[in-house]
């Protein structure tokens, strides 16, 4: 496992992507800054659901990334991972000082886990969105507001300018040396101050990486150099570029994922991880969503496999015989499934993973830390593929045009751009596949009314009704008939048989003729057979 800081991000970078180049999958884990506590009661629908969930991402922030990159060897069957974790923390620089909410629960949760915070905060990379690049680029001759630190620096740094200019002539140099302590101030942010207070100098810095020094050099020139100097380096510099990129940071290499991977990419219950990578590194989260469906869509070349999505569709088979284990699908039980012998007794073939380098993760569980929670991802992604195919086939051959891996993905290609919901079967980025859905909606559903076919009080019913885990619920006009969803038929007969006698309510399997058809046409129907009855009585009487 490798740390990956501020002070470290761009030496790793170009290494980074060679081996992102060279994988099969990835996978990826992100920890918040707060805890998603939104009410289901009141997600219905897709729409509902994003709308509560994006709302949630744009008060939070992430700090900590792990990225588990996944590669395939000469051996069928044997896979080698290297796996990196970034802290991260968005930028504080004007004008994008970015507002978050922290959550005490989260921090404490976070902290039971061992969470470096010092890390977080101290050495956080940077990252910011298009829209926050936007406004930069915008605001770009703007002064910025500074730490304390920071402008300790410039204080101390004006003070010995104006001692030397009040004896240095017109073209004199004075070199200035100033020692920095892990991230500092770019080297655009130090010449704009400079060029703010100071009309009659010229700085050039160099910065020496391995000593960690900023060489500077006044030159003492005219005003009229001065404005000509300024409009060139407004025009001509790479300060400007790299203090971009070092606000744009960890963004960078989402960017390059987005725009050049096209093989899959991971998570476990992933759907909050998919909405942050959005709104903190790509842009900010649209409004509706169809316009993010559409976005990732056209602009993620990759397919998205969502771990704990695979394993409730495989549960029948993953699930059945394991009378003394849980059905649980968190990330650490489905990995500790997947890593026992009753596992490997299911199957003739199974994956074999090393992790790359000798650390921490060969030895010991790390739990909630990010590049731990990826690497379990990616390792219950590959058995969960080797599963499901040895389920159907007897053997698996590799050939000259696909190798096992190759064999394994394409089976499961029907669940890819899925992710796990508790609302519905699961949150689709398809279109087609949302209409899907919507179509399956009936096949576990149950209507249930008062016995006397009052209205319904909807809060005290569904308070009752969620204690058999997530319903979702859809209420007629009236409020006098409630239709329940279920994902699967346990929860249906579970509810059945409880208010099979109810005093109040009664309860039914649904009915498309019975509760949808009649009650939708029911005014037409009743009009028709008006008509035809008046029909009929004038008619008799001629």
């Amino acid at each position: 496992m490798c740390e990956v800081t501020s002070s470290n991000f761009f030496h790793f970078y170009p290494l980074i992507i060679n081996e992102i180049d060279r994988s099969c999958f990835l996978a990826f884990d992100t920890e918040f800054s707060s805890i998603d506590n939104t009410p289901l009661i009141s997600m219905n629908t897709f729409e509902e659901f994003y709308r509560l969930r994006s709302n949630f991402i744009r008060q939070i922030t992430v700090f900590q990334f792990g990225l588990a990159i996944f590669f395939r060897t000469n051996q069928q069957n044997k896979y080698e991972v290297k796996i990196y974790n970034f802290y991260l923390h968005p930028s504080n620089r004007q004008p994008i000082d970015v507002q978050y909410q922290i959550q005490s629960s989260s921090i404490q949760f976070l902290t039971d886990y061992k969470f470096d915070f010092n890390k977080c905060f101290y050495s956080g990379i940077s990252f910011a969105n298009q829209t926050q690049i936007n406004l930069l680029m915008k605001h770009k001759s703007q002064s910025y507001r500074f730490s304390i630190q920071e402008q300790n620096f410039f204080d101390k740094l004006f003070e010995i300018i104006n001692q030397w200019l009040i004896t240095a002539e017109l073209g004199q140099q004075m070199t200035y040396e100033y020692e920095f302590e892990r991230d500092f101030l770019s080297n655009y942010s130090i010449q704009m101050e400079i060029q703010r207070y100071f009309k009659t100098i010229w700085t050039t810095i160099e910065t020496e990486s391995q000593t960690q020094k900023k060489i500077f050099v006044f030159e003492r020139i005219t005003r009229e150099d001065f404005e000509e100097k300024s409009r060139d380096y407004q025009l001509n510099n790479n300060d400007w570029t790299e203090h971009l990129q070092s606000i744009v940071g960890f963004s960078k290499l989402i960017h390059y994922i987005r725009d050049n991977y096209q093989k899959p990419i991971v998570g476990h219950n992933c759907f909050l991880d998919w909405l942050i990578i959005y709104d903190k590194f790509l842009d900010r989260l649209p409004i509706k969503f169809q316009d993010f469906q559409q976005f990732m869509t056209e602009h993620i070349h990759s397919a998205l496999f969502d771990t704990k999505y695979l394993a409730f569709e495989m549960k029948t088979d993953l699930f059945s015989s394991q009378r003394n284990l849980t059905t649980n699908t968190s990330l650490s039980s489905l990995f500790n499934l997947l890593s026992s012998k009753t596992y490997d007794q299911q199957i003739f073939l199974k994956p074999v993973i090393e992790i790359l380098s000798s650390d921490r993760y060969q030895n010991q569980t790390r739990v909630h830390e990010a590049g731990y929670d990826a690497y379990m991802s990616g390792v219950i992604f590959l058995k969960l593929i080797y599963f499901h195919k040895q389920k159907q086939t007897a053997r698996i051959e590799s050939n000259a045009y696909q190798t096992i891996f190759d064999i394994c993905l394409n089976d499961i290609q029907m669940f890819k751009n899925r992710f796990y919901s508790i609302v519905n079967c699961y949150v689709p980025l398809n279109r087609n596949d949302q209409l899907n859905i919507k179509k399956k909606r009936f096949q576990y559903c149950l209507v249930l009314e008062k016995i006397n076919r009052d209205k319904i009080e909807i809060e005290s019913l569904i308070k009752q009704l969620i204690s058999y885990g997530f319903i979702q619920y859809e209420i007629d006009g009236n409020f006098t008939r409630l239709y329940l969803f279920f994902q699967s038929e346990h929860g249906q007969k579970r509810i059945m048989n409880d208010y099979k006698h109810h005093s109040i309510y009664k309860i039914e399997k649904f009915n498309w003729f019975k509760h949808r058809f009649l009650s939708k046409y029911s005014a037409g129907i009743s009009i028709l057979l008006g008509g035809i009855c008046i029909f009929l009585l004038v008619k008799s009487r001629l």
